[in-house]
C-alpha cells in the first residue's frame, strides 16, 4: 500500500482540469468558427430564404387573407357591376366585406370542402356506389 500525499493528489487534480480546459478551449473554438460561418452575408441570406420558403404561419395567414380580399373583391363586382346607384355600390361595400372576413376567418374548412368537392368530381364514379 502506498501512502498517497497531498501533493500527488493536488498534481492529478491540475492534470484533470489541464484536459478539461483543453477541451474547453477547443469547444469554444468550435463554437466561434459556428458562430462566425452562420454570420456570414451568404450565409445569412441562405437562412432567410430558407425561412421564407418555409411554411409558417405568418405566410398562411397572408394567403388567407390574400384570398379572402381576391373573394370580396370578386363578390362586390359581381353585385354592383358597373352601377351608379349609391345604395347598390354601398351594398356591394357590404357584401365584399362579409364575404372577406368569411373566407380568411374559415379558410381551412372552406379549404377542405373545396378538395372534397374536386375529388368527388375526379374520381371514379363507380367507386361512389357501394
Amino acid at each position: 500500500m502506498q501512502k498517497i500525499t497531498a501533493a500527488e493528489t493536488l498534481k492529478q487534480s491540475i492534470l484533470v482540469l489541464e484536459c478539461k480546459q483543453i477541451e474547453d478551449r477547443k469547444l469554444l473554438a468550435d463554437q466561434f468558427s459556428a458562430a462566425y460561418e452562420s454570420l456570414k452575408p451568404i450565409n445569412v441570406l441562405r437562412k432567410m430564404i430558407k425561412e421564407i420558403a418555409s411554411p409558417s404561419k405568418l405566410k398562411d395567414d397572408l394567403i388567407q387573407t390574400g384570398i379572402g380580399l381576391i373573394s370580396g373583391y370578386l363578390s362586390r363586382k359581381m353585385l354592383v357591376r358597373s352601377s351608379k346607384n349609391p345604395f347598390l355600390r354601398l351594398a356591394g361595400i357590404f357584401v365584399q366585406s362579409g364575404v372577406m372576413n368569411f373566407v380568411a376567418n374559415n379558410s381551412t374548412s372552406i379549404k377542405a370542402m373545396g378538395l372534397q368537392v374536386i375529388n368527388m368530381v375526379t374520381c371514379n364514379p363507380r367507386e361512389h356506389k357501394n
